[in-house]
Parts: structure tokens; sequence; C-alpha cells
């Protein structure tokens, strides 16, 4: 997560760990849309202003180990700004 949010930021990168276990990063993001996050955690999916090393898979695989640890992961978009949670709840 941290490794996508530095590459692919517009040079900013805010990181808030919340009481209820809540890991949020924000960043500005002006290459992206609405569209196109919704599209993040598909498997191969990539932004076109993406490097060409890029496989897609990364958000894909962060979303499948989150999961299967039992946690959520989440992203939207609005005002140049993206922002993605990952939820693990206390046990």
């Amino acid at each position: 997560m941290i490794n996508n949010a530095v590459k692919y930021s517009d040079g900013d990168l805010v990181i808030t760990l919340s009481e209820d276990g809540e890991i949020t990063f924000t960043n500005h993001a002006s290459q992206l849309d609405k569209i196109k996050v919704g599209r993040l955690f598909d498997r191969f999916y990539t932004v076109e202003t993406a490097s060409a090393e890029s496989t897609g898979l990364g958000l894909s695989i962060a979303k499948v180990l989150t999961e299967q640890m039992g946690g959520k992961i989440s992203a939207d978009y609005e005002d140049g700004m993206i922002r993605v949670k990952v939820h693990f709840p206390k046990r």
C-alpha cells in the first residue's frame, strides 16, 4: 500500500491510524477519476499513466490478503484526492 501511494501520488501522502483499527492512505492523484478508482482492485488493471513495469496485481493482492485476514479495503476519490481505507476489526 505504501509503495503504491508513494509511486503514484502527486508527491504527498498522509497515513492515518484510527482507534478502531482503520488505516487510511490519502494523497493527491490528478491522473485518477472515480471510474478508475472503482477499478483499482481489479486484477491486471493499471492506470494509463502508470509505469510500463506495473502488472496491475499489487492492489488486487492487497485486497485478497486483507479479506483473508478478516479485514476490508476500499477506495474513494473526491476533489483530486484518493483515499484508500484498510480496516481490521477487533477480534
